[in-house]
């Protein structure tokens, strides 16, 4: 299996950065530019991908990949469907849905609440930073038992489609997979081109504890209109059938999780 975590853009080629197997590990701190001033709950309005990663405690510690569409409606309110994978455990399907609300200070610190399905509520807070489409937020979940940081970043206005996917892309993953006993760590590089039809071709170099595994696989995928996006994948050389999901950001910025 895989959870991927794609980027894009570089020169007139787009990156994507796919996190490889069922969870990232890794870690990071960075500084961002300074938050726009005065802001208010119409700050945050509109549709946004996110995606978290972080860990359930207790025994034994979990870890938890989360990726999403969330709907800011600028006055409190806020709703969505997310996708998450915990300890290699794929749920959410292609989608469960989340009501909540939330509220934004002056100095663009914010936090909010939201509910899913299943009844449980999330508690979270975070700060914005830039406007426009460069606008993105940075939040950590803050219930009793999780350290769960994530990242939250404007969708592009237009509906997207299948041709919004389109082109070649860089790949990028590494992780573990934890369905191996013990779990094996995972990483890779490689190419995939997507045909704005919903098929898609590539190859990559995989290092699966060590050992070098060269791959190509085709696949299809679908694209909504809130820019969710599904994608099966067949590995003609390593692993058949695999299944993810995940969000389309701007500039085709995506991130992905395996379902």
């Amino acid at each position: 299996m895989r959870c991927d975590d794609k980027e894009v853009d570089m020169s007139s080629r787009r990156l994507i950065c796919i996190s490889l197997a069922l969870f990232l590990l890794f870690s990071a701190t960075a500084l961002y530019a300074s938050p726009p001033r005065n802001c208010s709950l119409a700050t945050l309005n509109g549709s946004y991908g996110f995606f978290g990663e972080g860990k359930v405690i207790g025994e034994p510690v979990m870890r938890i990949v989360t990726v999403a569409i969330v709907r800011f409606d600028g006055n409190a309110n806020l709703s969505g469907e997310a996708i998450s994978n915990v300890d290699g455990a794929g749920w959410g399907g292609a989608g469960d849905p989340f009501t909540g609300s939330y509220k934004v200070n002056p100095d663009c610190t914010y936090s909010g609440e939201l509910t899913g399905l299943d009844g449980v509520t999330t508690h979270f807070v975070g700060t914005i930073t830039g406007s426009g489409m460069l606008q993105e937020m940075h939040y950590v979940v803050t219930d009793p038992g999780t350290v769960d940081p994530g990242t939250v970043k404007r969708i592009q206005p237009e509906a997207c489609s299948l041709s919004t996917l389109k082109g070649s892309y860089a790949l990028f993953g590494e992780g573990t997979i934890t369905a191996y006993t013990p779990p094996a760590l995972i990483a890779h590089v490689g190419i995939v081109t997507y045909d704005g039809a919903g098929n898609f071709v590539g190859s990559d170099t995989i290092m699966l504890n060590g050992a070098m595994i060269p791959d190509k696989f085709t696949g299809t995928y679908t694209v909504t209109e809130d820019c969710m996006v599904s994608v099966e994948i067949t590995s003609t050389q390593w692993v058949s059938f695999t299944k993810w999901e995940g969000s389309l950001a701007r500039e085709s910025r995506g991130r992905f999780v395996s379902s």
